[in-house]
Formats: structure tokens, sequence, C-alpha cells
């Protein structure tokens, strides 16, 4: 019990209302019909310890109380209508029957259509329209009815004679709380009205809005596309060209120079660093020309680096994967981890002896884990080594925010690289 009072103490009105609206709407106030829930369930909330007033005052004049807590169940029963099932129109049409039967016995005790209670039926009408905005406005008829049949009684009471010429006769009554009832009915019914349709006509504009917008992303976004594409082909066709023509040229004058020439180590640098500047190249190419930013797409590239690369080490080398759909990675991420695994995977050559690799990829909440694992032992680095460069991976996921482990046991060691994602929005 001691929980539970704490927990309705720390408990908001908002989170009543929430936890009384049905289970397609909670937290979802882009819902079409979240609004008008919201409406009747706050009202209704508001409305509970407001009823319990008339009961306690009605016992103290020594009236009967039992139609006010039957709609106050019936209020509760409302609440528990729209929670379960997301239905209000029955059990609200329900509790409004048994207003009426409340309002009559109330007015009826205290002069019938002469009473001045009769301003409880005025004040029902208007929060009938204001909590029901669709069809609130059928409390006018009710009210009407109402109105008609309490004159009828009035007409039939045997009142004395002068009761009528004092208060202008039941007539009079009945047809100024007629007039009341249609003024302020109408009136705040057209309010209501109008303010539905010009909602409507701003959702209406809104959704163009939006839908204009989608189309100028999508335009642009076919732009950039073609732009990365363009320029990959452009780099491609021309960079390429020319770092493959000196390693040619740099190859032929290594073949042509005696082994012992003093060139011979510059001519050997100048085929290296040509050939590892065009495999980087190839990196930031694809990077351009691919959906790189797509945790399935790097992956892929991933994988296919690895078996060409292990192949060569005669090392097993396998991926396994888990559905990542409808999650994009930050622009530069990709070729940041892609990087960080060129290196991981050439230090498993180095230092680790491993027979068995394995690069994975997981999709926790709001995240994509890529892992590499091996079955080696790792040596002790050297200081001079700084680490076999896991330092430098290390910065480079500190720089782009990504999360870094390494878990090394006596068989295998494993790295892995936590990169936030972003959800797609389909357009």
């Amino acid at each position: 019990m001691k929980y539970l009072n704490d927990y309705l103490s720390l408990m908001t009105f908002d989170d009543a209302v929430n936890y009384c609206m049905p289970a397609e709407l909670r937290d979802n106030n882009t819902h079409p019909r979240y609004q008008e829930f919201r409406v009747i369930v706050s009202s209704a909330l508001i409305a509970l310890p407001l009823m319990l007033l008339f009961p306690i005052f009605v016992y103290y004049m020594g009236k009967p109380i039992t139609g006010y807590l039957v709609n106050d169940l019936l209020n509760v029963f409302v609440l528990i209508s729209i929670r379960a099932w997301g239905h209000y129109r029955i059990p609200m049409t329900i509790s409004a029957l048994a207003c009426y039967w409340i309002m009559y016995d109330f007015v009826a005790d205290s002069g019938l259509i002469y009473s001045p209670n009769v301003a409880i039926i005025h004040m029902y009408l208007l929060v009938s329209i204001w909590v029901d905005k669709r069809w609130g406005w059928w409390a006018i008829f009710g009210n009407l009815g109402l109105l008609g049949f309490l004159y009828y009684r009035t007409l039939h009471a045997g009142l004395p004679p002068p009761v009528g010429s004092i208060l202008g006769g039941p007539f009079y009554a009945l047809g100024m709380n007629g007039l009341i009832t249609l003024f302020f009915g109408g009136f705040l019914a057209y309010l209501q009205i109008d303010q539905e349709k010009d909602r409507a006509r701003f959702r209406a504009l809104q959704e163009q809005k939006i839908g204009l917008l989608d189309e100028a992303v999508k335009r642009r976004t076919e732009q950039l596309n073609s732009m990365r594409e363009n320029i990959a082909t452009d780099f491609h066709d021309e960079t390429g060209n020319v770092l493959a023509a000196i390693t040619r040229q740099a190859s032929l004058l290594k073949l042509k120079l005696s082994q012992e020439h003093e060139v011979q180590p510059i001519v050997h640098s100048i085929i290296q660093n040509s050939n590892a500047l065009y495999a980087s190249s190839k990196d930031f190419l694809w990077h351009l020309n691919h959906d790189s930013d797509d945790p399935q797409e790097l992956f892929g590239y991933l994988t296919g680096y690895g078996q060409r690369y292990y192949n060569q080490f005669d090392i097993a080398f396998s991926s396994k994967t888990e559905s990542c759909h409808l999650q994009q990675l930050d622009p530069t991420a990709a070729l940041n981890v892609l990087f960080i695994f060129k290196e991981a995977m050439t230090n498993v050559i180095k230092h680790s002896g491993a027979t068995e690799v394995e690069l994975t990829m997981n999709c926790p909440p709001g995240s994509v884990v890529y892992a590499l694992k091996d079955n080696g032992t790792w040596k002790e680095a050297d200081a001079g080594t700084k680490h076999y460069g896991l330092a430098n991976m290390e910065r480079r996921c500190l720089r782009n925010g990504f999360g870094f482990s390494l878990s090394k046991q006596p068989r295998g060691t494993c790295i892995g690289i936590t990169v936030w994602v972003n959800p797609v929005i389909e357009l």
C-alpha cells in the first residue's frame, strides 16, 4: 500500500491522462484522434472529484444522493471503456441520460420550470459541447426536451395562480430558458465547429507543406547522389589513371636500374606510396559512390575486403550479421570505421598468429556494433610500436564519437566499435 501511495503522489495529471488513453494513443500526440480522446479523458478525470461535491452537499440537505453516485460511477466506466476498448460514445450517452435524470430530480423538487436550479441544465449544455466537440451539440435537443417535460409537469402540478402571475407564467419561463439554450448552445456549437474547420484547414496546409518539403528533399538528394557519382567517376578516370601510370613508370625504372643503384629505395618507396594511395582512393570512391551510410552496405564492403585480404595468408575468414533495417550512419562514420577495421585486420596478421578471424555486426537500439574476433594470441607490445596501432584506433574512435572496446583472452582477441545511428525516415 505504501508503494501505491508513493506512486500516486509522483503521478502527474498528464501521467493520469496518458494512463487512461487507448493503447495506440499513449505517448502518440501525432495520432489524428489524440486530441479528441485527450479532451474527453482529461475532462472526465477533472469531473470525478468535482462531482463528489454534489452528493456531499445534497446529503447534508437531506436529499437522495443515489443518482449522483451512479453518475460518478458511469464517469469511471467511460474512462475504463476508453482505456480498454478505445470507445466512449455508448458509455457517455448512458452517462448523459443519467445526468438528465439527476437534473430533473434536482429541478422538480425546487419549483419545476420556475426553479432557479434550471441554470444547471444550461451549465450541462456548455460542458457537453466543450467536451464532445463532434456530437455535444445534440445536448441542445436534450435540454429542450427536458425543459418541455418540466413545462408539462408545471402545468399539471396544480400550483396556486398567484405563482404564475408573479413569475410570468410557465410558458414565459419555458420560452426564456429555451431561447437561452438555443442561444448559448448554437453559439458555442458554431464556435467549436468553426474551430474544427480551422484546425482541419491548418492540418491540410501543414500536410501540403510537408509534402512539398518531402519532394524538395527527394530532388535535392537525387542531385547530391548524381554529384557524388560524377565526382567518383571523374576521380577514378583522372586520378586513377595517373596513379597507375606512375606505378608502371616507376616499375619500369626499377627494372632498368641495377639492384645496387642508390635510387632503388626511392623508386621502391614511390611504388609503395602509389599503391597505398590507389588503395585508399578506392575506399574514398566507394564512400562517394555507394550508400555508405547504410550499416549493411558498410558491413558488406568490410566483409569483401576481409575475404580478399586474409586469402593471401591462408587464414579462414567468416562474417555474421543481423538485419539492421531503417538505420543510418552519420556521413563521415563509414570511412572512419573502414580505416579502423583495415588497421585491425592488419594487426591480426602482424601480431596474433591467428588461423581464424570473424567479423560480426549487431544492432542494439540506437547503435550498430562492428566487431573483429580472432583465435590468436597477441604478442606483448613494444613501447616504440604504439601498441600495434591501437592508440591510433582509439584516437579515431574518440574523435568521431565511437565506442571502443578491446577484449583479450588467452586464445582470442576481440576489437569492438560502437557507432551511433539515426533512424531512417522514409519519404
